[in-house]
């Protein structure tokens, strides 16, 4: 190997070791010149409880609800009246055995009725709060951005253990994100009359 190409290899080598050494360092200076991050904390339990669109959606939802509960409430009449004439009626007779039958058909569509309710109440219930809390999400990002933040966390540090088994306090205890927050960080109120605002 002549003296040139040696020359040449020993200048790539160095030139390789310096950017594996000045590299990383170059890397760590410019992550210590980057500002520490604005973090905010929230109770997010309090912003789902008194934003507007909540009342709005529970509006809604009893809107829904009111023609099935006016339908359970007259079959609920209907067989309270039937089981009256039923009283009346001298059992092992005809007639007799015609109310009952009635009254047995009335009870059982009364509480079909009644298991669809719940379950639609159960079914709506679900959708406007995933609907409610994307809704936060956007704007807590939209308030974040108006006003130089860059984490917003939900703090559920004020929130008591509850009581339970060796294995539940240990769920509890998983599912905690903050042990503690400085509450001049809370932007509860703040973020409930942004979304409240016209």
């Amino acid at each position: 190997m002549n003296k040139t190409v040696h020359r040449y290899l020993a200048a790539i080598g160095l030139i390789v070791f310096a950017l594996a050494v000045i590299g990383p360092t170059h890397a760590v200076l410019s992550l210590k010149q980057l500002n520490p991050p604005v973090i905010a904390t929230l109770d997010l339990e309090r912003v789902f409880n008194e934003i507007n669109r909540r009342n709005q959606a529970e509006a809604d939802l009893e809107q829904e609800l009111k023609k099935f509960q006016r339908q359970a409430e007259d079959l609920r009449n209907e067989a309270e009246r039937l089981k009256t004439d039923l009283e009346l009626l001298v059992p092992g007779t005809e007639k007799y055995e015609e109310a009952e039958k009635q009254w047995t058909a009335i009870v059982l569509d009364y509480r079909a009725v009644v298991a669809f309710i719940e379950s639609k109440l159960d079914l709506v219930r679900a959708d406007a709060r995933r609907n409610i809390y994307e809704a936060i999400t956007i704007a807590a990002a939209k308030f974040a951005d108006a006003n130089g933040i860059d984490f917003i966390v939900t703090d559920d540090s004020h929130l008591p253990l509850q009581e339970g088994n060796d294995i539940q306090i240990v769920q509890q205890l998983a599912l905690r994100r903050v042990v503690y927050a400085n509450p001049s960080f809370d932007i509860t109120d703040d973020l409930i009359g942004w979304m409240n605002s016209p």
